[in-house]
C-alpha cells in the first residue's frame, strides 16, 4: 500500500484547490479557519483534515485528494468498495453540520429533513459492506 498520505502530494493538492477556491483569504473564510491555518497546511506544518480538504473539493467540483487516497486501497479485497463508500459517507456527514446550524441559528428544518436521510442512508450502506467484509 503506497503512502501518499505522508508527503508532498497532499499539500500539493491541497494548495491547487485552495489556489482554484480564490487563494488563502477565501479559503480561510470558506472554511472558517485562519491564513496562517491554511498556510500551515500547505507547507505540512499543520494537518491536513478532511473538515479542510471535503469542503473545498466540493465548492471546487474535483476530488483530487479523495480519488488519491481512494487509489492506495483500490487493488486490497474489499477495501477499494468500502473505501469510496466511507468518503460518501464522510462527504453527507459534512453537509449535516452546516444544516443542524440551519436549524438552531435560523430555524430552518429544510436543510436538515434534505441532508438528515441521505447521511444516514450513505452510512446504512457503508456499515452493510463492512458487516459484509466482516463475515467474510
Amino acid at each position: 500500500m503506497r503512502k501518499v498520505y505522508e508527503g508532498a502530494a497532499i499539500r500539493s493538492l491541497y494548495r491547487q484547490l485552495v489556489e482554484d477556491f480564490g487563494g488563502f483569504d477565501a479559503a480561510a473564510a470558506f472554511l472558517g479557519c485562519s491564513k496562517g491555518t491554511i498556510s500551515k497546511q500547505c507547507s505540512g506544518d499543520a494537518a491536513i483534515g478532511c473538515d479542510s480538504y471535503g469542503p473545498l473539493e466540493d465548492a471546487v467540483g474535483r476530488s483530487p485528494i479523495t480519488q488519491l487516497m481512494a487509489g492506495r486501497l483500490k487493488d486490497a479485497n474489499g477495501a477499494g468498495e468500502i473505501s469510496s463508500q466511507a468518503v460518501q459517507a464522510l462527504r453527507e456527514a459534512a453537509d449535516l453540520a452546516p444544516a443542524i446550524f440551519a436549524l438552531l441559528v435560523n430555524g430552518d428544518p429544510e436543510p436538515l429533513r434534505k441532508e438528515g436521510p441521505e447521511a444516514m442512508a450513505a452510512l446504512a450502506e457503508l456499515m452493510r459492506s463492512v458487516n459484509a467484509e466482516l463475515q467474510r
